[in-house]
């Protein structure tokens, strides 16, 4: 069964992690010296996220033509949940194709250590949405 069992558990658990780490000031700033938009595909559930440049989160399909470079990450929700709890080997995943990841590649290895420091928030906002925190 999958880790997040809708759309909606999707969103409230990944929209809120991304919004919690864009509060804190230091994430915020410098996610936005990438001056980027990364762009995540989640399927099982069906789902979309957009981070914007300025550090704020769009979820859902979104229509606009960006201005800036794109980092496009595709993966199954039961990968995200595993990125978030710390368990998953990035570059392996990547490699066995678990994540696709699309656009500039000194972007890409820009945004980890941006996102690492993220990680922290995820597990309380998962037991909140009831999302189980097994991997």
């Amino acid at each position: 069964m999958p880790k997040f069992e809708s759309a909606e558990q999707l969103y409230a658990t990944l929209g809120a992690t991304w919004r919690k780490a864009f509060e804190q000031e230091a994430i915020a700033t410098r996610f936005k010296t990438l001056g980027i938009y990364v762009h995540f595909v989640i399927h099982e559930p069906e789902g979309e996220l957009w981070l914007m440049p300025d550090a704020t989160v769009h979820e859902g399909a979104w229509d606009q033509t960006p201005d800036r470079p794109v980092i496009r990450m595709e993966m199954k929700g039961d990968i995200a949940h595993r990125f978030w709890m710390d368990k998953l080997n990035v570059p392996m995943a990547t490699a066995k194709g678990d994540i696709k990841a699309k656009g500039p590649v000194s972007k890409i290895f820009s945004l980890l250590p941006v996102i690492k420091p993220a990680k922290k928030f995820f597990p309380d906002i998962a037991k909140a949405n009831g999302v189980s925190l097994e991997v």
